[in-house]
């Protein structure tokens, strides 16, 4: 087993920032900065430095990141060869874990009947922490991603369409976004992928989430179900999350003339990061469904 400050570094290199890989992996500052100082005496060579202000990694540091990662894939076939089991952790954003995974989870099983796998549902911030941390194999996330030292692949676009009770005013009506201004909008806790697409959309509008006079967070899909079912206020959700719903007549949709509200769905993993044939197999069976919702 290799020791644990270099997963320290691993992460260090991909943030760049002493802070945040702190943040990632629960420690303080200092113990991050002690685990490379540890790392450069054991091996007698500087693997970061700083240059205007910035924080670089050094040749020997990338060479060492490489080899580290290549080391850990390594480490991960021996177990499973000699245990006769493989393994897949997988993170996925609330919308993804309820409404998605089931079927690949399944899919995979069948393949792999002896397989370990395990599934972390959390927001896209927890997610990108979990990648960075090397907790997971790999997230599969429902929202924009901002982080550029992570490798990321489209796997489905889905709607982000306004939904209310039957009784409600504007059920299946055509309108314009202005119209929502006074209505108790509920969305998703900040954090999560369809607030943060909601941002980002309403921004290509100059505008933010501030333009509805009335707002409210809830981190459950099922409570904001719920709530739209009583006709607490209005939201925004994404298509195949609703889907049944929709099918069996029990919400409406309130139909915007002027925006178009859809967003991505990633499969993001570490740079450069080996795939093993078992990874391969899931990924290829999430691209076989890419144009298809898995639950309707």
């Amino acid at each position: 087993m290799l020791d644990y400050r270099y997963d320290t570094f691993l992460v260090l290199v991909e943030t760049k920032n002493y802070t945040k890989t702190a943040q990632i992996l629960n420690f303080t500052q200092p113990a991050v900065t002690k685990h490379i100082q540890y790392i450069e005496k054991e091996l007698g060579v500087s693997l970061v430095k700083y240059q205007d202000k910035t924080l670089t990694i050094t040749p020997e540091g990338l060479y060492l990141y490489k080899k580290i990662k290549n080391l850990k894939s390594e480490i991960l076939q021996i177990n499973s060869h000699l245990t006769n089991t493989v393994s897949l952790r997988i993170g996925a954003s609330k919308t993804i874990g309820e409404y998605w995974i089931p079927q690949y989870i399944t899919e995979y099983s069948n393949h792999y009947p002896k397989s370990s796998i395990s599934l972390m549902v959390d927001n896209t911030k927890g997610l990108l922490e979990l990648i960075h941390a090397h907790k997971i194999d790999l997230a599969l996330i429902s929202g924009p991603i901002e982080d550029k030292s992570l490798a990321k692949e489209i796997f489905f676009k889905d709607n982000i369409i306004c939904i209310c009770s039957n009784s409600h005013p504007l059920a299946n009506q055509e309108i314009s976004l202005k119209d929502l201004e006074n209505e108790t909008v509920i969305f998703r806790e900040k954090g999560s992928g369809i607030s943060d697409a909601m941002m980002q959309l309403l921004d290509n509008q100059n505008l933010s989430l501030d333009y509805f006079s009335h707002k409210q967070y809830v981190g459950n899909i099922n409570l904001i179900k719920q709530m739209i079912l009583h006709n607490r206020g209005i939201s925004f959700i994404y298509e195949s999350s609703i889907n049944l719903e929709l099918m069996n007549q029990s919400v409406s949709q309130i139909h915007l003339t002027d925006i178009d509200l859809h967003q991505d769905f990633y499969v993001v993993m570490n740079q450069n990061q080996p795939i093993n044939a078992s990874t391969r197999f899931f990924l290829d069976s999430l691209k076989a469904h890419k144009k298809t919702p898995l639950i309707v």
